[in-house]
């Protein structure tokens, strides 16, 4: 496995390692990054998954109902709620700031007296 898991992509052996347990912690932890931030990787780890049904484990059949009442639980929604609303309040605050900074600038045009303007002006003929 390569140091820089970011850069390229995983390829079959190092699913072949991950399935022997062969991977130190540190190349563990860089196995399992990766393929959670790479979507090209995380395919083609279920695919690879996939061609060896026997490492497959058949999840218990109340598990779905489990994470269904989990989720409808309030201390998820509330969260999720919150996450939601923090997505809006950062649009909010980003285009405050883009206003701000919009404001001063036109404002910073308008108070320069007509010499210091002048002279900018000159700069761009």
């Amino acid at each position: 496995m390569t140091t820089q898991l970011q850069m390229i992509h995983l390829t079959e052996a190092d699913f072949e390692k991950w399935e022997r347990g062969v991977l130190s912690p540190a190349q563990t932890e860089a196995f399992l990054s990766h393929t959670a931030s790479c979507a090209y990787c995380g395919d083609a780890w279920l695919a690879h998954m996939s061609r060896t049904p026997e490492t497959l484990i058949e999840p218990p059949a109340y598990l779905a109902d489990e994470i269904m009442q989990r989720v409808r639980q309030p201390d998820v929604v509330i969260a999720q709620k919150a996450h939601t609303t923090s997505k809006r309040m950062r649009l909010f605050l980003y285009s405050l700031k883009v206003g701000m900074a919009l404001a001063a600038s036109i404002y910073t045009i308008f108070a320069m007296d007509t010499a210091a303007l002048g002279q900018i002006m000159n700069l761009f003929r």
